[in-house]
């Protein structure tokens, strides 16, 4: 019979905890579902309890797709509190089966403070425990560094894209640490890692290095390969976190190989001539790292605009970066060009030095538009529409038009990752982007958080009805 309160571990302290996880296997349900578990509603999906397959006991968690769900996503969770004191490890596990999979599948927890916030988050492929598809019933687990801030854990599973999986017998609990020496290969991954951050972060001077480092001792007992290490960057990058950075990401060999030969985003771009003399243009996120792809993009953007701007006698233009959660800058921004127009748009700025973004005759960056369109009025009003998925490189990308005297922003903040990454090869292949330095505007202006709109418009609850494109439109007209 199986216990709903789990897996009693010994720490090095000699502390005992009990970690309490509600309806752990699935046993107990309602109108079919287990109960105590969040299953996120999503019509692509059947989610139920199944009482024929199952690792254990009388039932398990069983999610399938009901239509095409390649680009969707279904997840279930629970929020439990953290038990024990002091600096500790704690494992979340879980047995997995699946079965005629596309896509992927997980397990991922987020950790809390009293407060809700999330101060630290993993899943079954950034902790390098990947759980590999249609196979029978096997345990896989995450680790969390913990302390006295992390107060909960949302802690579940889900499956992305097509295919079927069961999931049973979860579990959480406190584990020890090891009293085993770290291999040489370990370590010098580690401090690899470690030494990338402590030299070139924006926040490297927030972060105490001494007390880091005394727990990466700790932490890093035990481990001998480079995917043993998963913990301990995990370890890292939660205090690069605490000190500030939410935009520095690690990008795996896969997904870099990837950009570098295609747009993962696959988004293209969008024109249309509203009330008859305003042109119109979506730029949405554009990931790839391909200079053709890239000129290729930038390319489409300009003819939009050649188009728009010499079939209709344009009075103003729209630019929408209200779905642009970033990328890659450079494109975007030469798309833009005849609408930013040429010099400097902007600067990154760090402790030492700013170094400025620029666009001149169809060239941003890397970035070459063949013909470059130039505006037959550049003094036309331009509005600009941002939001919370106004990300990253679409942040760069509005800040590029800021302090233009025909320019004015309208909708919500954007989502506050202000920062330029630059990407540092790790010796495993990955990919680490790290935030070097903060973004400043044409005129001084530095940014560190959301960018705040000159007009604040609130999304339209209505059908059918833009208010920002609404007010935007009106201030053109005016």
């Amino acid at each position: 019979m199986k216990k709903i309160i789990l897996s009693i571990a010994v720490l090095t302290t000699g502390i005992w905890t009990q970690a309490q996880l509600q309806n752990p296997d699935f046993e107990q349900t309602e109108n079919s579902l287990p109960s105590a578990w969040k299953i996120e509603p999503n019509d692509l999906y059947l989610v139920k309890t199944d009482d024929v397959v199952k690792y254990s006991g009388k039932n398990s968690l069983q999610i399938s797709n009901t239509a095409d769900a390649s680009a969707s996503m279904q997840t279930f969770s629970q929020m439990l509190p953290i038990q024990g004191s002091g600096f500790r490890k704690v494992r979340l596990s879980g047995y997995v089966r699946s079965e005629n999979i596309t896509g992927s599948i997980a397990l991922y927890a987020y950790v809390k403070n009293g407060e809700k916030i999330t101060i630290d988050q993993g899943n079954s492929e950034t902790q390098n425990h990947k759980i590999t598809a249609n196979k029978d019933w096997k345990e896989y687990s995450l680790e969390f560094v913990v302390d006295d801030n992390a107060k909960n854990f949302l802690f579940g599973g889900f499956l992305s894209g097509n295919g079927k999986v069961w999931f049973d017998d979860f579990s959480v609990s406190e584990v020890p640490f090891s009293e085993k020496i770290a291999s040489k290969e370990a370590l010098t991954y580690i401090d690899e890692f470690k030494n990338i951050i402590k030299k070139n972060s924006i926040f490297k001077d927030k972060i105490n290095w001494s007390s880091l480092e005394n727990h990466l001792q700790i932490i890093s007992k035990g481990m001998e390969t480079v995917d043993d290490t998963a913990l301990a960057i995990q370890y890292i990058m939660k205090n690069l976190k605490q000190a500030g950075d939410n935009h520095s990401f690690i990008d795996s060999k896969e997904s870099f190989d990837k950009k570098s030969t295609s747009n993962p985003t696959a988004i293209e771009p969008e024109s249309q001539l509203l009330d008859q003399n305003i042109g119109y243009v979506m730029v949405p996120p554009f990931s790839s790292l391909n200079k053709e792809m890239g000129s290729s993009f930038a390319g489409k953007i300009q003819s939009m605009i050649r188009k728009l701007d010499t079939d209709y006698p344009i009075k103003g233009w729209i630019v929408d970066l209200r779905t642009n959660m970033g990328g890659n800058m450079h494109p975007m921004i030469a798309g833009l060009g005849p609408l930013t127009g040429e010099g400097v748009l902007g600067y990154f700025v760090d402790s030492k030095k700013k170094t400025p973004w620029k666009y001149a005759n169809g060239t941003c960056g890397a970035i070459i538009v063949l013909n470059p369109y130039v505006l037959q009025n550049p003094k036309a009003k331009i509005a600009v529409l941002m939001g919370s998925r106004t990300a990253s490189s679409g942040e760069a990308t509005a800040i590029s038009f800021i302090g233009k005297d025909n320019v004015k922003t309208f909708g919500q903040p954007s989502a506050g990752y202000t920062s330029a990454n630059r990407g540092f090869k790790l010796s495993d292949g990955r990919n680490l982007l790290l935030a070097v330095s903060y973004e400043m505007d044409r005129t001084g202006k530095e940014y560190k958080e959301k960018i705040q709109p000159d007009i604040s418009v609130a999304p339209s609850e209505k059908a059918n009805t833009d208010a920002e494109v609404a007010a935007a439109t009106q201030w053109i007209k005016e």
